[in-house]
């Protein structure tokens, strides 16, 4: 190492160096508004103690007004309203909670926009409670046939129906107890002519003048033998009586001879709440029926089957009860629907001859679902073909528990691959609605579908059909194996499996 630069660094040290002497500039402030010192308020702050909410007596005054003690005649009322727990819970809540923590630290609000309530927590708040988890049982969902809808349906009009006819003859009572009023019994009858306006407008408001009848200890009503300024005589009841029925019976034959149909049958709006509208009027416009040929009638082979009762009489179910060997009633108590409709043509050298191809299925929500497919160059013919052959066609689902399939199974036809998934009790059915409906038709009521190729609404029914009737049996599995199979839950849980 060389000594020579440490000693002229000592040396520089000792030597004042030339400094040079500049002005000190000032140093600018970022923001634009003038600096200013901490001014004093204007006004002091008023404490609590010079409110005069901190004196004894102000606050024991403040608390007698505010948060009173309960009354004896309160804490009866409150018990004949809780229970002995909750009772003793409010008694508890009085005690623990004090009020002179509310008046120093809560704050009841005195403005105009104040509420007019204090929350008791009785009623759930959707937007902060949490909703209470209610324990249900599932059940197995009922779809009902035909011959079900229908009876509901009549059941429906027949109460429209009811009620129409009931307040038609309550405005013919109201009709004629006017008549009445003016002309003998103004007096007698106590209705004024608002009150019968209203009634005849609703006859729902009659209710409020019938007497409900008591039993005879607690019926305050006078006794048959009184008498006084107030009671009508049995003369002038009967008479009374003997004149609304004469007038009601003379609004009964008008009604009678001028009403119609319309008056007493359900309007389009009901129609619409319970089912579809389109009954048969008393006028409509569609020719009447030709009947039978005279001469020719009972010549031809009847194609109706007498255990049929007359509900296919043309004979279009024949063909299909004689493949299937079902009934009538168990062929329309199935569920049938048309899943895909395309119109297509084919050229020919008289033209192009357009089409309508239909794939329909078939289930009876129990475990069968069927396929079929058809073309026709009429839309109805294409449909009804469709759904015999999906009838025609019917296989049994595997299902487990009776609600999901086994496993997880796919299927694949053309560049469309369906992946169906097995899912827990009331997961539902969380799929496309063409595979909606094949679960509900085949009475799956939990799965999950992914369709992650083309969506091709023919091809992609086809591959869920496919994966349907192709699950893996359990059983067959165990058997090839040379082993048992048993359902844990079954077995350790009663069949409890829900």
């Amino acid at each position: 190492m060389s000594v020579a630069r440490p000693a002229r660094s000592l040396l520089g040290r000792c030597v004042n160096s030339s400094t040079r002497t500049t002005l000190a500039v000032p140093c600018q402030q970022l923001h634009t508004s003038a600096p200013r010192s901490r001014r004093k308020p204007r006004f002091l702050n008023v404490s609590a103690v010079e409110m005069g909410l901190m004196k004894p007596e102000k606050m024991a005054k403040f608390q007698k007004a505010k948060f009173p003690e309960y009354s004896a005649e309160e804490k009866e009322t409150l018990q004949a309203k809780y229970s002995p727990e909750q009772y003793e819970a409010l008694e508890a809540a009085e005690k623990v909670i004090d009020s002179k923590d509310l008046i120093i630290q809560g704050r009841l609000r005195d403005d105009p926009y104040a509420p007019d309530y204090v929350e008791d927590y009785t009623v759930l708040d959707p937007r902060y409670d949490l909703k209470p988890v209610i324990k249900s049982t599932p059940r197995e969902v009922h779809w009902p046939n035909q011959s079900e809808w229908i009876d509901n349906y009549g059941q429906k009009m027949m109460k429209i129906t009811d009620k129409k006819t009931s307040d038609q003859l309550t405005r013919a009572m109201v009709r004629a107890m006017r008549k009445v009023k003016e002309s003998t019994g103004q007096e007698l009858i106590d209705l004024t002519e608002d009150e019968l306006k209203d009634i005849e407008a609703d006859p729902e408001l009659i209710q409020r003048y019938i007497i409900q009848e008591k039993p005879q200890e607690e019926s305050s009503a006078p006794a048959a033998t009184a008498t006084g300024p107030e009671f009508m005589t049995r003369a002038e009841a009967l008479k009374l009586d003997e004149a609304i029925d004469t007038e009601w019976k003379k609004e009964l034959d008008k009604i009678a001879e001028f009403s119609h149909q319309g008056e007493v049958e359900p309007t389009n709006l009901e129609l619409l709440e319970d089912g579809p509208a389109g009954i048969e009027r008393l006028h409509s416009a569609e020719a009447a029926d030709l009947g039978k040929v005279p001469g020719v009638q009972g010549l031809y082979k009847a194609q109706a089957d007498p255990e049929d009762m007359g509900q296919d009489d043309a004979g279009k179910f024949q063909e299909i009860k004689r493949l299937t060997g079902m009934t009538l009633k168990d062929i329309r108590s199935l569920l049938t629907k048309g899943l895909v409709t395309r119109w297509v043509s084919n050229q020919t050298r008289l033209g192009k001859v357009r089409s309508t191809s239909v794939v329909a299925i078939a289930g009876n929500g129990n475990g069968r679902l069927g396929l079929g497919m058809a073309k026709s160059t009429e839309p109805g013919v294409a449909e009804e073909t469709a759904q015999m052959l999906a009838i025609r066609n019917m296989k049994p689902i595997r299902r487990y528990e009776n609600r999901t399939i086994y496993g997880d199974v796919s299927g694949k036809v053309s560049g469309t691959v369906v992946e169906l998934m097995a899912r827990p009790p009331g997961f539902g059915l969380r799929c496309p609605h063409r595979i909606f409906e094949m679960c509900r038709a085949a009475g799956i009521h939990d799965i999950a579908a992914r369709i992650p190729r083309s969506k091709n609404p023919m091809n992609s029914v086809k591959a869920a059909y496919q994966a349907l009737t192709n699950q893996p049996d359990p059983e067959q599995i165990a058997i090839g194996r040379g082993k048992k199979l048993v359902d844990v839950r079954k077995v350790y849980y009663g069949g409890a499996v829900y």
